[in-house]
């Protein structure tokens, strides 16, 4: 059973980076469609205006749903019995989750920036629990880091 949570865990994993990169894109267009405008106030308005229904709202809804994804990651980390470790760090992902929030709505730009840095650090961590438990396919076999040459017999000069 064990086996399968590892393999939802997996899934949720991939789920989660995908979410981060559409997170990504839209903040990157609501972005580039306030810099885009024209510069006269009728343009910047309506760009602004654009740019916080059609992208930015969504981001802020899509990171809704990020929060959620990775309260299923941790509780499927507890259910697929990884280690304390990986537990531990994913708990980590949910107070980064907290951050992030409290980060977007601090009102001090700034303060707020920091928001983006975190967003990278959330990244790294999750592609790092998801790579290091990842469940589908061969695992290579364990290599040596040195050659043992105890079991081997001794090189004769010639």
């Amino acid at each position: 059973m064990t086996n399968i949570f590892r393999k939802i865990y997996s899934v949720v994993g991939v789920l989660l980076l995908a979410e981060y990169v559409l997170q990504l894109y839209l903040i990157a267009a609501g972005i580039f469609t306030i810099a885009q405008a024209d510069d006269n106030q009728k343009s910047v308005y309506s760009a602004f205006k654009n740019a916080g229904d059609n992208y930015v709202g969504v981001h802020a809804f899509n990171g809704w749903l990020v929060g959620i994804l990775i309260i299923i990651f941790l509780a499927i980390s507890f259910a697929a019995r990884l280690p304390w470790r990986t537990t531990g760090l994913n708990a980590l992902l949910l107070v980064l989750y907290v951050v992030q929030f409290v980060l977007a709505h601090t009102g001090i730009a700034a303060l707020s920036a920091v928001h983006g840095v975190n967003a990278l650090v959330l990244i790294g961590l999750t592609g790092y629990l998801t790579s290091r438990h990842w469940a589908f396919g061969r695992r290579r076999a364990a290599q040596k880091s040195f050659p043992d040459y105890r079991s081997e017999p001794s090189p004769t000069l010639r």
